[in-house]
């Protein structure tokens, strides 16, 4: 047998050890349901809601393990420019300028960095947020709402999401003074493959 023979039988066997002795892995590829989902916000003043807002536009993929929540990656992609406020003059002081921007920054995004379980149902997924170019860190709280049994069958798999953010460090309407500055975001939804 020739050395390149050789060579190749030698490729071939690390090739087949190295598949052999990685385990498959057990995350599966899920995207948050266009017209299934809810992304909105909620500020307040003094505890009283102040603004609501839903965006209309948004990308979610998720390569989730269930077994082990650990290995699993979020990333959330929301188009600025399609919130809505519940009426034009808010829409408009919100996209604006002096709040979102979103003529300058037309996306804003979540980046899970890490996954841990909380309790049978639940998910902490810490990671960075990024509004107006600017990047935080920012941790969600997860809730499968759906039968994960199902889900890995391929049903779609339900669930919600909450976290919340403070205005200034993303220098969102500075000089405003009518709301305060804790801004909750809420995702609810479904994931399918």
């Amino acid at each position: 047998m020739g050395a390149t023979n050789c060579g190749m039988l030698r490729f071939v066997a690390l090739v087949i050890t190295v598949l052999v002795a990685e385990p498959a892995a057990a995350q599966t590829t899920w995207r948050i349901e266009r017209g299934a989902a809810d992304i909105s916000f909620v500020t307040r003043r003094f505890g009283a809601v102040v603004a609501t807002g839903r965006f209309g536009r948004y990308d979610g993929t998720l390569a989730l393990d269930f077994d082990q929540p650990e290995k699993s990656r979020i990333k959330v992609t929301i188009e600025t420019a399609s919130l809505q406020a519940g009426s034009a003059t808010m829409d408009g002081f919100i996209k604006g300028e002096s709040m979102l921007d979103t003529g300058r920054y037309p996306t804003a995004s979540f980046t899970s960095a890490a996954v841990t379980r909380t309790g049978e149902r639940s998910l902490e997924i810490r990671g960075q947020l990024t509004i107006r170019s600017i990047t935080r860190p920012f941790t969600v709280r997860a809730v499968v709402d759906g039968d994960v049994e199902r889900a890995r069958r391929g049903a779609k798999l339900a669930f919600h999401a909450s976290g919340t953010f403070m205005r200034p460090d993303f220098e969102l309407g500075r000089e405003v003074n009518v709301v305060d500055d804790l801004v909750e975001l809420a995702i609810k939804g479904q994931l399918s493959r």
